[in-house]
């Protein structure tokens, strides 16, 4: 079986080079100047047909199910959940502007482009936006950042899901990831977040979008949340849920993820 799943993931991997390089840009070069071809392509393989491709070959490899880590549109793993904030959302957004954090703006062809233009300029855009992630089959509710320096292009960061559950007995169990949970987000929920550290853009492995670098150590930026929280006095005393390590791409951290309640 696996023989056959590898041979069609091959199979599927050709066809898509081939189409990008004799069916699109083929043609495109025979209408516009070659790098107008070029970069029509890139954009087309890079944010249509390759994430599809991925999506696809998650759904032959029996991926799909990826409890513990954010994803991306495509699926891939990303950035790993590390941190569980029980609370209400003004105490988290009040907790969040009390150690000097922004909340990200929504992302918006506007907010998007202004990203690019401060980019571009290296110059600041504290409430930049977040691109989408996914967990429990949306993406993020809320996201926060504290900018490193002036440059929009590094900055600690993190994602927010809202899960309605009033105690966690087991974060490890696959049927917190995977079962469908209605929100009320006037209540005191579970913030399950996901916390990264920028250091830069580059591009991405699988589809070549152009994206944040993270710091490959995770658990440092784990550790640097949790240490601003501790010292305004703004949680409560922290519980952590230890799998134990592993590695991802080219993240590596001890597998732990924290839980604690954050207080008025």
């Amino acid at each position: 079986m696996k023989l056959w799943r590898d041979i069609l993931a091959g199979f599927l991997i050709l066809l898509t080079v081939w189409l990008i390089l004799f069916q699109i840009f083929g043609r495109l070069d025979h209408r516009l100047p070659w790098l107008v071809a070029l970069l029509v392509t890139y954009i087309v393989s890079s944010y249509l047909i390759l994430p599809l491709l991925v999506r696809v070959n998650l759904l032959i490899s029996k991926k799909g199910r990826i409890p513990r880590f954010v994803t991306a549109l495509e699926g891939t793993y990303v950035d790993p959940v590390n941190i569980i904030l029980v609370g209400t959302k003004m105490q988290l957004i009040k907790a969040f502007e009390e150690i000097g954090w922004f909340k990200a703006d929504n992302l918006t062809i506007k907010t998007s482009w202004k990203m690019v233009e401060k980019f571009l300029e290296n110059r600041p855009y504290p409430t930049a936006p977040f691109s989408w992630l996914f967990l429990f089959g949306r993406r993020q509710d809320i996201g926060f950042q504290q900018p490193i320096g002036h440059s929009p292009r590094k900055r600690h960061h993190i994602r927010f899901w809202g899960v309605d559950v009033d105690k966690i007995d087991d974060p490890l169990d696959i049927k917190f990831w995977t079962e469908k949970k209605k929100i009320n987000f006037n209540e005191s929920l579970s913030w399950v977040g996901a916390g990264s550290e920028d250091i830069g853009f580059g591009f991405s492995r699988l589809t070549f979008k152009l994206s944040h670098r993270i710091n490959h150590k995770v658990d440092n930026e784990r550790k640097y949340i949790l240490d601003l929280l501790k010292r305004k006095k703004l949680i409560s005393r922290v519980n952590y849920y230890k799998p134990g390590k592993f590695k991802v791409g080219k993240y590596v951290s001890d597998g732990r993820i924290a839980v604690t309640k954050l207080r008025n």
